[in-house]
């Protein structure tokens, strides 16, 4: 049995012995060594169970529920061996889906052109005078020069010959029939966009006929119980046993069920589906494919491959046509990745006039800088503090959610997903109510924030929110109330994990900027990109300095952009090859090697715009 997340904290495990853990509400059962701990048995058993600091026991995002006779009592998974039969209630999952889902949207022209075609063909019959191949009558009726069968199409000729009396369609990907269907069923070709985002996955249904979105949908991405940020998925995939197995399971899964349920939505049949494209990060396409992550980690992190690679659905497991071709777009560098170039080609950057910077910024934050014909990009591990992890009341863009948050006379205004009770902040509303509170100088700039005995100066609506969590300083959101034992705060160690993120940022865009010799007032236009740069508030992104003095109408949300590159690269076959030429165009700047990134770092960590 492999060594898995949490695992390592457990006593020794009995040899031969071993338990059920049922997982609830979906009672799946897994019978699992003694000692292997609850996060490691749901890893097993394919449970999404959330697990950010991959096991360590500093997050507390995996807290489940054991039900016994006795009562229940909530534990970390992370941290509960397994040493007796146990059943373990799941809670319920954040549903953030329509969120990102809804921001692939795409407004660039293109070539409609995807490279697969479905041909009507009417087949003529065999007879005792012309014992022709059903083969060779077909490719005769096709008549096309240099054309192959599949082996999937070879096998599918003959009952499709004879299904519909000869009337069949063949789907053509350039000089290869990927499949043969009885009748004429011309008018239903489809494909499958997918961003594998370390966070979040998102997949987009789309006909190839029309160039139109039919639906998207996106679920979380379950790497996520080996920890919330590349690295921490680099180690599993190289120090555990069946690491990269595991991880690459995990995504395929995902992308499996949305396209289980884009199906069910539209009414297109999963074998309808004949092309896919993907993009990701680096680290994300190397455990798609499973292939060995190791060497991204350490300097000079380099990829196993940057290239396009094309390879066929069945290769995967994939549910759509087993022939359905798959494109998973080109790398920059190795922390620099294919969902950049979507950004790129859905915002045209390598084409705009003037000077345009590009922002996604997430875990693995990324920018681009383009001006007069040359682009930049760089990479900033800005860590998870964005997507709420490792903030003591984060969560994602769910339900219960603080998204937004504003300080008035009358004292605190909140934002809720969902018009609920607040369980906890996501990442626009973290970044709006630490700007709040520097503005009303309850924190810092340095990000020092008041203690309870402090804030004499401060209404008392405000002042009475001042307390204390464990040995640091806190401001309450929400007292406890109904469903909620605990009040929801602010720590002082969530301000400096926002710090941590939004110093790493800036300095990365600091560093582009300098490389390119591109003064702020250069800037025509700041795209943010991805779910949390179309929810952020601009105002409040500018008055903490995670982006550049510039004018706030400069700023524009380009929502998930990288997603809207796929379905551009999907439904185009010039768009994938101009994919090509911007991974080799771009010009990635390694902030490690840059002498000067710590200088513009240390300076960054500053709450306001002090560069």
């Amino acid at each position: 049995m492999e060594k898995m997340p949490g695992m390592e904290k457990m006593p020794d495990m009995e040899k031969g012995v071993h338990y059920q853990v049922t997982f609830l509400p979906d009672k799946i059962q897994m019978k699992v060594p003694a000692g292997m701990s609850v996060l490691a048995a749901a890893a097993e058993a394919g449970v999404e169970l959330e697990g950010p600091c991959g096991g360590k026991g500093t997050c507390g995002k995996c807290r489940v529920k054991l039900v016994e006779e006795k009562g229940e009592e909530w534990v970390r998974a992370c941290q509960t061996p397994v040493n007796r039969d146990l059943m373990v209630e799941i809670p319920q999952a954040e549903v953030s889906v329509q969120r990102k889902s809804d921001l692939s949207r795409r407004a660039v022209p293109v070539d409609l052109a995807s490279g697969i075609e479905k041909v009507k063909l009417k087949v003529t019959p065999p007879s005792l005078e012309h014992q022709v191949a059903d083969a060779d009558r077909f490719l005769s009726a096709l008549d096309r020069e240099d054309v192959k069968l599949s082996l999937e199409a070879l096998r599918a000729l003959p009952r499709a010959l004879r299904r519909a009396d000869g009337l069949v369609s063949a789907v053509l990907c350039e000089d290869e029939v990927l499949t043969v269907e009885a009748g004429d069923t011309t008018e239903r070709l489809y494909g499958l966009a997918v961003d594998i985002g370390t966070t979040t996955v998102v997949a987009a249904l789309v006909d190839l006929r029309q160039g139109e979105t039919l639906a998207t949908a996106s679920a979380s991405n379950t790497q996520n119980i080996f920890g919330a940020d590349v690295i921490a998925r680099i180690e599993h995939a190289t120090q555990k046993a069946k690491g990269l197995e595991q991880l690459q399971q995990r995504i395929l899964q995902v992308i499996r069920k949305l396209v289980a349920r884009l199906a069910a939505e539209t009414g297109v049949k999963e074998e309808e589906i004949y092309q896919v494209t993907v993009v990701g990060n680096t680290t994300m396409s190397h455990l798609f494919l499973a292939v060995d992550p190791a060497n991204l980690a350490p300097s000079p992190f380099i990829p196993g491959f940057s290239r396009m690679v094309s390879l066929k659905a069945k290769e995967l497991g994939l549910n759509t046509a087993p022939q359905a071709q798959v494109y998973v777009l080109p790398n920059i560098a190795g922390y620099v990745g294919a969902d950049t170039v979507g950004v790129i080609l859905a915002t045209e950057l390598d084409k705009k006039e003037g000077v345009n910077l590009a922002v996604d910024i997430g875990t693995n934050g990324e920018i681009v800088l383009a001006a007069h014909g040359k682009i930049w990009s760089c990479s900033t591990a800005a860590g998870p503090a964005f997507e709420g992890a490792q903030i003591e009341f984060g969560m994602r863009a769910a339900t219960g959610a603080i998204e937004k948050v504003k300080i008035t006379d009358e004292g605190l205004q909140l934002q809720v997903i969902g018009d609920s009770e607040p369980k906890g902040i996501c990442g626009s509303g973290l970044l709006d109510l630490v700007a709040e509170l520097v503005r009303t100088g309850i924190v810092e700039e340095s990000g020092r924030m008041l203690g309870a005995e402090e804030g004499d100066d401060l209404p008392p609506v405000l002042r009475q929110r001042l307390s204390r969590a464990g040995s640091g300083n806190s401001f309450v959101l929400a007292e406890a109330g109904a469903g909620r034992k605990d009040d929801v705060v602010l720590t002082q160690k969530d301000v400096r994990e926002l710090q941590l993120a939004k110093a790493a940022m800036r300095a990365g865009i600091e560093i582009l900027l300098s490389t390119a010799g591109i003064r702020y007032h250069d800037l025509d236009q700041v795209l943010l990109a991805g779910a949390f740069g179309n929810y952020v508030d601009k105002y409040s992104a500018l008055a903490m300095g995670l982006l550049p003095p510039v004018a706030a109408e400069k700023i524009q949300s380009v929502g998930n952009a990288a997603g809207a590159g796929a379905q551009l690269a999907l439904i185009s076959r010039s768009v994938r090859e101009h994919s090509m030429e911007i991974a080799r165009k771009v010009v990635h700047v390694e902030l490690s090697s840059r002498s000067d990134f710590q200088d513009k770092f240390v300076d960054a960590l500053s709450l306001t715009q002090g560069l």
